[in-house]
């Protein structure tokens, strides 16, 4: 799961993405859980934020995550445009605060430290999307069915930032 991808001294992870009513987002939603649980860590309810992608929403969840009694020392985002407002935020916090963002952005590697992703491959899921497209235009009609695409994990350091000594 992708909080494993954390450093492993994390205990307060939080999790900031889109709606989730959208597929991707529930599942990355349940990615989180899993692997909390499997670290044996709970989840505080202040640490998870599902909502619109709107800087000030997402800024506004970073924030209460990062001034809690029990502040995250780690946060797990589950697209692009939420990465990048918390870079923004992040950027202006007091203390390291380990991320790693779903969906690889531009710029990623120049950031200081460079951003760790988990990467998907936008070729591939283009041209599956596209034969299973002409598939059906050729008249087929199989069942709906689902397709799973392999992602990948690029260690940049900001996911790996270790917490602070005191927390």
């Amino acid at each position: 799961g992708s909080a494993h991808h954390i450093g492993p001294a994390h205990r307060r992870i939080g999790f900031i993405a889109d709606h989730p009513g959208i597929h991707t987002a529930g599942e990355r939603l349940r990615g989180y859980r899993t692997a909390m649980a499997d670290a044996g860590l709970a989840i505080d309810d202040g640490w998870v934020s599902l909502g619109t992608t709107a800087p000030r929403r997402v800024q506004e969840a970073v924030v209460a995550m990062l001034g809690a009694p029990e502040p995250v020392t780690a946060i797990f985002t589950g697209n692009n445009r939420v990465t990048v407002t918390v870079v923004r935020v992040l950027a202006a916090h007091h203390r390291p605060v380990a991320l790693v963002g779903f969906d690889d952005i531009e710029l990623a590697d120049l950031l200081a430290p460079g951003l760790t992703v988990v990467a998907q491959d936008a070729a591939t899921l283009g041209r599956t999307a596209a034969e299973r497209l002409f598939h059906r235009l050729d008249g087929a009609a199989d069942a709906p069915s689902q397709v799973v695409l392999a992602t990948r994990l690029i260690a940049r350091g900001s996911g790996e930032i270790p917490p602070p000594a005191d927390g």
